[in-house]
């Protein structure tokens, strides 16, 4: 990680993850590689802000004071937060 610290490594996944994490996938098969692409370029934006002692504080969103803990916040959103979600998005493909 390019001579990165264990903090800015944990940074760098927290930007990112807070950046993409609300990213939903929808079954389209096709707008994977575009959202692959995204995710890619959010972990590089993610990189250059850290590089440039630019992140996203404790209190904005999910994060919080602990990298680890923000990223099971994030965990936790796609995992309870995002049920809903799939079942509207499993209605939309199936026309109802």
């Amino acid at each position: 990680m390019d001579g990165a610290t264990i903090e800015q490594i944990g940074q760098i996944i927290v930007n990112a993850a807070s950046t993409v994490g609300g990213m939903v996938c929808d079954g389209a098969k096709s707008s994977c590689a575009g959202k692959i692409a995204v995710s890619v370029f959010t972990g590089l934006l993610a990189y250059e802000q850290v590089k440039r002692n630019n992140s996203y504080k404790p209190g904005e969103g999910m994060i919080v004071e602990d990298a680890e803990q923000s990223i099971a916040n994030i965990g936790r959103m796609g995992r309870e937060g995002m049920k809903g979600t799939d079942i509207e998005i499993l209605k939309i493909m199936i026309g109802q």
